[in-house]
């Protein structure tokens, strides 16, 4: 039987053995968590998931670029450590520090861009040591969990848009339009021809030093919206907030097809890989796992997704030998 060549094109893609996963982990969370298509449940998921997926989408852009960023839940945390030390309840403050927040994203990204992108230290160095950098101004200006955060901001991220779109899908919906945007200027091209071959897209006269620093500030654009929704979602300001961020970023990204070596991938399969992972967490927590084995379990299942991805991979080279 002959496969269309619409199916075909999809099976080849590089998010497919992702959205299997995803399919497969659906089917077992819909047996396990009670009303998991309701429409309740499916709101305080994606309460859950957004800054997750958001974060994947910030981690898998500077991964596309050949970078790497383990600063992004440090940067996160310093984010909502500023953000409760000076919001009031004045709706001019929560707009000005939501402002202050995404600009401080954007300029924490800048500086991690500007350095690998014009001086070139190994991203997975320079950003080790801006993590501790931010996590440090965060313990300086919170050394325990608190601030505030006004009720009037903390709410609408649990709100309901129109009578049937939660707020967090909204959000999403906004970082999807600005994936499309993204995707049609020349800037974003360049960053898979930069991932995939450095010297090579050096030698065609792509601006290499500006794509990373442009790699890194999208990135910071959706760094700061995953902190807004974990602003919203904690209410409160933590410079341990965003610790567990980073690595389930990356995790999420390489889940959902992005080679990490950077040239390969998606912004869909980044979304995937980080819908998987909360799936994972729900699993983890309705399985009624212990806290002794839940982490390991966790890596567990990491591991086979990553298994699952590299299985057309391994079929294709065996085919060639």
């Amino acid at each position: 039987m002959k496969v269309p060549r619409v199916v075909r094109g999809l099976m080849q893609d590089s998010s497919f053995p992702s959205f299997l996963m995803l399919v497969l982990l659906v089917i077992v969370n819909a047996i396990l968590q009670p009303g998991f298509f309701s429409f309740q449940v499916f709101r305080i998921n994606f309460m859950t998931f957004t800054p997750l997926i958001l974060v994947s989408l910030a981690q898998a852009t500077v991964i596309l670029v050949g970078a790497v960023d383990l600063s992004i839940g440090a940067g996160m945390s310093l984010v909502t450590c500023v953000m409760a030390s000076l919001m009031t309840d004045s709706p001019l403050s929560i707009v000005l520090v939501m402002v202050l927040g995404v600009v401080l994203a954007l300029f924490l990204s800048f500086f991690n861009g500007f350095f690998i992108g014009t001086i070139g230290p190994p991203p997975l160095i320079m950003t080790f040591a801006t993590s501790t950098m931010w996590f440090g101004i965060a313990l300086l200006i919170r050394p325990t969990p608190g601030g505030y955060i006004p009720e009037s901001f903390y709410t609408l991220y649990s709100r309901t848009i129109a009578g049937f779109l939660p707020a967090p899908v909204v959000i999403l919906l906004f970082a999807g339009a600005i994936c499309v945007l993204l995707g049609r200027t020349r800037s974003f091209r360049h960053l898979y021809a930069v991932g995939g071959n450095e010297r090579a897209a050096r030698a065609s006269g792509i601006r290499v030093s500006w794509i990373k620093i442009f790699a890194f500030l999208v990135s910071g654009v959706f760094m700061a919206l995953a902190a807004l929704c974990l602003v919203g979602q904690t209410a409160t300001g933590d410079a341990r907030s965003g610790q567990g961020f980073t690595l389930n970023s990356v995790a999420a990204a390489v889940i959902g097809g992005i080679a990490f070596s950077g040239g390969k991938g998606n912004y869909v399969g980044a979304v995937i890989g980080g819908v998987i992972l909360g799936l994972l967490i729900n699993i983890i927590y309705f399985a009624a796992i212990t806290s002794f084995y839940q982490e390991f379990m966790k890596g567990v299942i990491i591991i086979v997704a990553l298994l699952f991805g590299a299985v057309p991979r391994l079929r294709r080279e065996l085919a060639q030998r």
